[in-house]
């Protein structure tokens, strides 16, 4: 899958009030490929979801596939640009991901062995909007090439589906300038 859609509602209600973080995930040809939603709310740490600092929160996401089984696990500790973890479903650390900048991350291997920048192998346009079963929805376009490897492919699709978590701005969308990496 070199070309995704990440979708996420796009209303003033989700604006607002959208603490916890979900996107569903389709492929070129509209078929479904995950669904990514947090594990638990946000708990004590709610009242931040709401504003500019929800990307300082953590996060514990899980990616499943429409049939519900699960792909991998990310999560975040809280902070402004912790390392982003990335596991297999039993746990197994796949690698990190870390922020340098909103628009610049860098992939390592589980022994933190920097892998490559995300943009140089992919490239994810942000913002669009789209409907979806008559909704509104915030539509991230998504590249990937088609010949990277394992685990720099689990990463970058980690990256992608995650990249409000990764890029530290969590479930806040006080802004939607969208951004253009060369693959």
């Amino acid at each position: 899958m070199s070309t995704l859609f990440v979708e996420q509602p796009w209303t003033a209600m989700s604006l607002l009030f959208r603490p916890q973080y979900r996107v569903e995930v389709f492929d070129e040809r509209d078929v479904p490929v995950a669904v990514v939603r947090e594990r638990s709310g946000p708990g004590l740490q709610s009242p931040l979801r709401y504003t500019g600092f929800s990307g300082w929160t953590t996060f514990d996401l899980d990616v499943v596939a429409p049939s519900g089984q699960p792909i991998m696990h990310i999560s975040k500790r809280f902070g402004r640009r912790p390392h982003v973890r990335v596991s297999t479903p039993d746990g197994q650390l796949i690698g990190t991901i870390k922020t340098h900048g909103a628009w610049q991350q860098s992939l390592h291997d589980s022994n933190g062995q920097q892998l490559s920048f995300f943009g140089d192998i992919g490239r994810i346009e942000t913002g669009r909007r789209a409907k979806r079963n008559g909704s509104r929805v915030r539509r991230d376009h998504v590249q990937i090439n088609p010949a990277v490897t394992e685990p720099v492919r689990s990463l970058a699709f980690a990256c992608a589906v995650a990249f409000d978590v990764v890029r530290g701005t969590g479930t806040s969308h006080t802004s939607s300038g969208g951004v253009d990496w060369p693959v």
